[in-house]
């Protein structure tokens, strides 16, 4: 019943495994728009699926016949690898795109690297773990946008006012710091990795032992390695927010996201919905605020994406994709340290015509080349390579 021949049709048949991530319904939303035969099945985030998830599951794979299997972040996967081995012994080719830290995910673990497995991950600083892991395809993929939810043409009047959106990772943080209370070791040597100015995107992209002692590392077990990681991540980029947001605050920019702003912004604001506030929001603001995630080392956000669809204009930090992605000069307008962010901030609030500029070309560059049906095609392309 499953012996056909991968990618042989007029389009291709995607069964994507359905969790809670957006990027899954914009995957979907893409693979429709290009009239291939998609069919999303719901999985769990923790824990493991029920009965009639499986059954759902096999059902779909033999009345679907895909050509590929699609998952994000290794989401629906068992933790034992049994979904993993069984899609190897179906010979269905299985993608999974990591759009988060993969050695928090992934863990070490071999299990899911089989022989038609496809690892994808959006910042190329993962490439070499992946491939350690034993992934035997491995590429690079960055985020895109959804068009049919984020576009417009760009405002000449603004109703608000510059505007950092996401959250304050107050909690995050809180909560990761009391998750290695009991590990006095480990909780003294990341303190102290924060306290040197160790914990950078550079350095996060090379791994903890580029953080933390070599001979430290060595000693810490599978788990306290991803919580140490984990906390890097989280309290890096809640440093990084709040140390932006805070040099801008004086300048007119305010916040909108959850109630950890509030310790520090008299003005912040709630959060905003991704999919029924944010588009216009984007497009009715002076300016978009962005400061990239510590575990992205070289690639860019969604919001890079989003802003310039929606019409919005978006100073963020210059990250090194960017000159692969953009024409740097003409589509984006990003700072590389503090003052530079403040000086530009400052430049662009008086300059309404270049930000209409930016917006108007950028937005030309993501329609040509940057929606999920140009990374739904890339994928495509990649199963086609090795199992068409």
């Amino acid at each position: 019943m499953m012996s056909y021949d991968k990618m042989a049709g007029e389009a291709p048949r995607v069964l994507i495994l359905r969790g809670q991530y957006w990027l899954d319904g914009a995957c979907e939303n893409a693979s429709r728009a290009m009239g291939w035969q998609v069919e999303p099945v719901p999985v769990v985030m923790e824990g493991v699926l029920s009965k009639e998830q499986v059954a759902r599951l096999l059902e779909t794979l033999v009345t679907l016949k895909p050509d590929f299997i699609l998952s994000i972040n290794l989401s629906g996967m068992d933790l034992g690898g049994l979904l993993a081995r069984l899609f190897e012994d179906l010979a269905v080719p299985y993608v999974t795109w990591f759009v988060d830290d993969p050695r928090t995910i992934v863990m070490g673990r071999s299990m899911f690297a089989t022989a038609n497995s496809i690892a994808l991950t959006w910042d190329k600083a993962y490439t070499g773990y992946l491939q350690q892991a034993g992934f035997p395809v491995v590429h690079t993929l960055p985020l895109a946008t959804d068009p049919s939810l984020f576009h417009g043409i760009p405002a000449t009047q603004w109703a608000y006012p510059p505007t950092f959106v996401g959250n304050s990772m107050e909690e995050f943080a809180e909560r990761s710091w009391a998750g290695i209370e009991g590990d006095t070791p480990l909780m003294s040597a990341l303190q102290s990795a924060f306290d040197r100015g160790g914990v950078t995107r550079g350095n996060f992209g090379v791994g903890l032992d580029a953080i933390l002692a070599p001979d430290y590392c060595a000693s810490l077990n599978v788990e306290q390695r991803r919580s140490a990681e984990m906390l890097c991540f989280i309290e890096g980029t809640r440093r990084l927010r709040r140390a932006h947001v805070e040099a801008l605050l004086s300048e007119g920019l305010t916040v909108r996201g959850d109630a950890g702003w509030e310790r520090y912004v008299v003005n912040a604001g709630g959060p905003l919905d991704y999919f029924q506030e944010l588009p216009q929001f984007y497009r009715d603001c002076e300016i978009n605020f962005n400061v990239t995630s510590i575990q992205m080392p070289h690639t860019v956000n969604q919001r890079v994406f989003d802003c310039p669809a929606a019409g919005g204009f978006l100073l963020t930090d210059a990250q090194s994709d960017i000159a692969e992605l953009f024409d740097a000069e003409r589509e984006a307008a990003t700072y590389a340290t503090i003052e530079e962010c403040v000086e530009k901030f400052r430049w662009y609030r008086t300059h309404p015509e270049a930000r209409v500029a930016i917006v108007n070309a950028a937005q030309r560059r993501i329609l040509a080349e940057h929606t999920y049906v140009h990374r739904l095609r890339a994928i495509a392309r990649i199963v086609m390579e090795r199992f068409g």
